[in-house]
């Protein structure tokens, strides 16, 4: 709980900074995505994948949050439930470099774990950053909490690194990929993602996803590696 405090606290703290920083400040780049499969006869399933993605911008900051959900059902039995909420605040310097916040919480019913969260701060720079294509990497330090079910909580010292890679393939069509990495003593935390989006009509699109999520160390019984590939409605707003 501690952490979690810690965690919006510093997003409150980031985005009043912001709002002192300047009056423009303004939403961008935000949408929801939502897919869902359903069966009936020998085997009732439903399963649904969300995403909510927002950012924030200003002259020397930009915020932007990612919530995505998991359920899955088979035969009125839950068989998968999944939350993740991250949010990232750069505060730019010169060029193409910038200082960062970043905190994120996971709750995954089936992992083995009642709830894992961090907060890291450190700094980032783009490697590429043009109208149709960016590439940005950062590194920094933090502590994370894991709550194990039956085991108690406990807490360590991580290393934080990511990349983001975004490429607008055509004027219909996007590609975008992260890879982020949490190291701790105890265990570490990888996570992968891509995505291609492509526009039906208006603001309106399809997309088709790949995450996996790899843990070092799970408690008995667990898989360390989760995977989820999906084809999404877009709204983007």
């Amino acid at each position: 709980m501690k952490v979690k405090n810690a965690i919006w606290t510093a997003g409150l703290i980031l985005a009043s900074g912001s709002a002192l920083a300047q009056e423009d400040m303004g939403f961008n780049d935000s949408s929801v995505s939502l897919g869902f499969v359903g069966t009936t006869g020998n085997t009732d399933t439903q399963t649904f994948n969300l995403e909510f993605k927002t950012a924030y911008k200003t002259e020397h900051w930009l915020h932007t949050l990612k919530f995505q959900g998991l359920g899955s059902q088979e035969d009125s039995s839950t068989t998968a439930e999944r939350y993740y909420l991250e949010n990232k605040s750069d505060y730019a310097l010169k060029e193409d470099q910038y200082l960062f916040a970043k905190g994120n919480y996971t709750d995954d019913r089936f992992s083995g774990f009642n709830y894992q969260a961090a907060a890291s701060v450190g700094y980032g720079r783009y490697f590429f950053r043009q109208d149709n294509f960016s590439l940005e990497g950062f590194g920094g330090a933090g502590y994370r909490q894991n709550d194990v079910i039956d085991a108690g909580s406990n807490g360590e010292a991580i290393i934080s690194l990511g990349e983001n890679l975004t490429w607008k393939l055509t004027e219909w069509a996007s590609l975008t990929q992260s890879l982020t990495s949490e190291i701790g003593e105890t265990l570490t935390i990888t996570r992968f993602e891509v995505g291609l989006v492509s526009n039906i009509i208006d603001r309106i699109s399809t997309k088709i996803a790949f995450q996996a999520r790899n843990t070092s160390q799970v408690p008995a019984g667990n898989k360390k590696t989760d995977t989820q590939t999906s084809i999404s409605l877009v709204y983007t707003f």
